[in-house]
């Protein structure tokens, strides 16, 4: 078994070499001049929230169930989605599809397979 070699560990602080850093040289970071006359964030303006639509069912909405969906069947919704929210809508895509799911459930039990 080796011995350690105490000699090597130096606690009367001669002799210790200083590590450096390729930073060392650097100044230090302070606060630019555009920060300290930037607008504090508590003093900037707020967006407005939007209201909250109510829900116009009573029924119990199931939260992420997963389905997969086409790339451009997500690019469609996510653009209708923009262009409801442009005209002052909601813009809820899971609104959109469960509108969608409600079609496609009547059209079925009109053709009498559900």
């Amino acid at each position: 078994m080796r011995k350690p070699d105490f000699e090597a560990f130096n606690t009367t602080g001669k002799d210790v070499k200083h590590l450096s850093s390729p930073l060392t040289d650097m100044p230090a970071i302070g606060q630019s001049k555009s920060a300290t006359n930037a607008t504090p964030v508590a003093s900037q303006p707020v967006p407005p929230v939007r209201d909250v639509l109510p829900v116009l069912s009573r029924r119990k909405i199931k939260s992420r169930h997963p389905f997969d969906i086409y790339e451009d069947q997500n690019e469609s919704l996510r653009q209708l989605s923009l262009e409801d929210r442009k005209r002052g809508g909601q813009g809820s895509m899971s609104a959109m599809v469960r509108e969608a799911l409600d079609d496609y459930v009547e059209k079925k039990k009109a053709e009498g397979l559900l």
